[in-house]
């Protein structure tokens, strides 16, 4: 049994790391904002010190490289598309598309898609920043195309036609909807483009 004296020392320990887990997930935050509206070549550890009123010794406390400081800005704009997209936990392929163009809708990232945004400004380099944008691009399509191989198994007529088809086929084209959907309205800030996308995805599962 730990003593009196071990408690106020375990407390010190513990504080600053969850502390700096906090602020770094807020610099993280502010960063993949930052890279949906100017792209994600444009966050530097200079430019986020001064969008975090930070110095940049305190963000390299956080982040050893520009490079290290994108692979983790794409993994935090991939947990907070998850949270809203992906985890609410219903399979049926019309929720999850949804949930999907709501997520545009409510410009959970002020620049739309950081996703799509950043894979076309990386997308003829190589390196680790460009495999984890691909990465994530595919794990999107590839969340499309098992809603659908899943409603399919589990009786829904139209889902088990899909599948049948081509999950895969039908998977890429509906995230070309979303994707286009998001674009259009990120240049003409014209909610119809929603509307259009909604439309397309219907025809796309009838």
């Amino acid at each position: 049994m730990p003593s009196e004296a071990s408690l106020p020392l375990t407390a010190t320990v513990r504080l600053p790391r969850v502390r700096g887990l906090r602020v770094r997930g807020q610099i993280l935050t502010r960063a993949a904002e930052l890279a949906s509206i100017d792209g994600l070549d444009q966050v530097s550890i200079g430019r986020l010190a001064t969008a975090m009123q930070m110095s940049k010794s305190g963000l390299y406390a956080y982040f050893t490289s520009k490079e290290d400081l994108q692979l983790a800005t794409i993994d935090c704009a991939w947990r907070v598309f998850e949270e809203h997209v992906l985890q609410p936990g219903d399979d049926a392929v019309e929720a999850l598309l949804e949930r999907w163009i709501s997520y545009y809708e409510r410009e959970i990232f002020p620049g739309g898609c950081l996703f799509v945004t950043a894979g076309m400004e990386f997308a003829n380099r190589d390196g680790p920043v460009h495999d984890a944008l691909a990465a994530a691009l595919e794990r999107q399509v590839a969340a499309l195309e098992g809603a659908i191989a899943r409603a399919g198994a589990a009786g829904d007529d139209d889902a088990a036609s899909l599948s049948a088809t081509d999950a895969g086929q039908v998977a890429f084209e509906l995230h070309a909807v979303l994707t286009a959907g998001n674009q259009r309205f990120r240049i003409s800030r014209d909610a119809a483009a929603f509307a259009h996308a909604r439309a397309a995805i219907e025809r796309l599962l009838a």
